[in-house]
């Protein structure tokens, strides 16, 4: 049995006086929120708390006043934790943060909560105050979101070192999962660099399963027999029942061939990409290209440059493009510098997900070894 002190009582009778005497109006708002809200005195004793609060920590209100908050104690947390937002109440009247709480069935939940002083009319603190939300299923959500990312960047090709070419790799989504992919496939009989690079319009899971499902595609349809505009006009084609009626996605995937000193490459609205040459000129190669996604038989075509020793390449999503030409960062034809210079980009500059796809060409011609 649960014993309270006379003042304890007091405040208790008192509250629920006040509580008695407020208008309708606020009393329903109070039980009818869905945040729980829990009032305590200046010990923590449990004095009133509203519907959702009962409904959160499992108990019904009978059981809760009078009791100590310390009931739903999760015993997750060391001594330290407590002090440090008790010292953070009293110092500035409020503390705001997440606490591990067990439900009175036993089970272990995650919630957010603000906690902050009331104060009576001379300043004196009297009661505080809580409002809690349970955030155990975003907090699941939360962590299976990051597990995603991790894996999503394992499926990313590894650096590529060999006597003709370097291809170098930059990854940076905007949050912890990204809409962005690339892929490259090197032909060591044919001398042949093949590879591409996607932008899906939009963040997050679903722009996650909509470049796994495209990177199938590409795999199934990216061979060295067939024409990038059949590559992509049959991803285009087999893609559109995993688009929804407002997204779409953007690539551009290309063939380097060694041997004869050539990039063949296709745009599928991602139209421009930079080549810096040799001599340290630097263009940015522009050509249309129709979305993906977007309509039925669009036209792509395909397009060939020359190539020559000296020269590097950079394919890049919006993320880094827009940066790029907003302000350039690319002063030289150091490829190692350039690519660091993608990687050393702050994520709070990005406002999308950025990705990259760098090629050095080291000789044209001949043969190459790993």
């Amino acid at each position: 049995m649960i014993q309270l002190s006379e003042n304890s009582k007091e405040e208790i009778e008192g509250f629920h006086e006040l509580l008695l005497n407020t208008p309708n109006l606020c009393y329903s708002i109070f039980q009818n929120m869905t945040e729980g809200i829990v009032i305590t005195d200046t010990k923590a004793n449990i004095l009133h708390a509203n519907q959702a609060y009962c409904s959160i920590s499992g108990y019904t209100l009978k059981e809760l006043i009078g009791r100590n908050v310390n009931v739903l104690k999760s015993n997750l947390h060391d001594q330290s934790f407590y002090q440090g937002f008790w010292n953070c109440i009293i110092s500035n009247g409020k503390w705001t943060g997440e606490i591990w709480n067990r439900h009175q069935s036993g089970r272990l939940y995650l919630q957010k909560v603000s906690i902050f002083a009331i104060r009576d009319e001379k300043g004196r603190v009297i009661q505080y105050a809580a409002v809690t939300t349970d955030i155990s299923e975003e907090d699941k959500l939360r962590k299976d979101i990051v597990r995603t990312g991790i894996l999503q960047k394992t499926l990313l090709p590894s650096t590529l070192c060999l006597q003709s070419i370097i291809v170098e790799t930059v990854f940076m989504p905007l949050n912890y999962i990204g809409g962005d992919f690339y892929d490259f496939y090197w032909d060591q009989e044919n001398q042949i660099l093949s590879g591409y690079i996607i932008d899906i319009m939009g963040h997050g899971v679903t722009a996650a399963f909509q470049n796994s499902v495209l990177r199938v595609l590409f795999s199934q349809n990216f061979s060295h027999n067939s024409s990038l505009i059949d590559v992509l006009s049959n991803i285009n084609c087999e893609s559109t029942n995993y688009f929804l009626e407002d997204t779409f996605a953007a690539g551009l995937c290309f063939r380097m061939d060694i041997q004869n000193g050539t990039l063949t490459y296709a745009c599928a609205g991602m139209n421009k990409f930079i080549k810096c040459q040799a001599n340290g000129e630097m263009v940015i190669v522009k050509q249309k290209g129709p979305y993906l996604g977007v309509m039925e038989h669009p036209a792509f075509t395909e397009h060939t440059i020359s190539i020559a020793k000296g020269d590097s390449f950079y394919f890049m999503t919006d993320g880094f493009m827009d940066l790029f030409e907003k302000e350039n960062r690319f002063r030289n034809n150091d490829f190692k510098e350039n690519i660091n210079k993608l990687r050393g980009i702050n994520i709070n500059e990005l406002k999308d997900d950025a990705s990259a796809i760098g090629i050095f060409v080291k000789e044209v011609g001949g043969s190459s070894h790993v």
